[in-house]
């Protein structure tokens, strides 16, 4: 099936997307105080890691003009703010481990297909390797979200 929609289109349709997802699922106290989490681990971490992959020639984004920032578009990093927002608020709070590393194998395949769709879009390039890259940086970093996450409650809950 071919849209042949805009590119800013398709930018704006996954940003918004998640958004509407954080909007319809989250509360309003929840995503109040998610918000600053999901800019951190969701939109800085993204940042940087994606420079880092433009750098060292793993990745490149294409079709991103007027909202780019240096080599990325910016709807992309926006929207893993949201998209952070949904994985640490859903996360499982069970005791039983492997729920947690089910849970963060399932995100980790759900950012796999973001980066498909991307490359069937025209939007990313995997100038070496492909779509699994995400997948490990994606393990990577959900984890260390998730430790840092329930570090945090744990934190907060000692606090009261």
């Amino acid at each position: 099936m071919d849209l042949n929609l805009p590119y800013l289109y398709y930018y704006l349709i996954f940003a918004f997307g998640l958004l509407f997802l954080v909007l319809a699922f989250i509360p309003k106290t929840g995503i109040q105080k998610l918000f600053w989490f999901g800019l951190v681990w969701g939109s800085g971490s993204d940042f940087i890691v994606e420079h880092i992959y433009c750098f060292v020639h793993l990745t490149k984004y294409q079709h991103m003009e007027p909202f780019n920032v240096g080599l990325l578009p910016l709807w992309t990093v926006l929207a893993w703010t949201p998209a952070i927002m949904l994985f640490v608020y859903t996360l499982p709070q069970r005791k039983e481990k492997y729920l947690t590393w089910i849970y963060i194998l399932m995100w980790c395949i759900a950012v796999t297909c973001v980066a498909v769709i991307l490359k069937q879009l025209d939007i990313l390039v995997f100038v070496h390797g492909g779509p699994w890259i995400w997948f490990i940086g994606g393990f990577v970093f959900l984890n260390l979200q998730a430790k840092h996450y329930r570090y945090l409650q744990a934190s907060s809950k000692n606090m009261d």
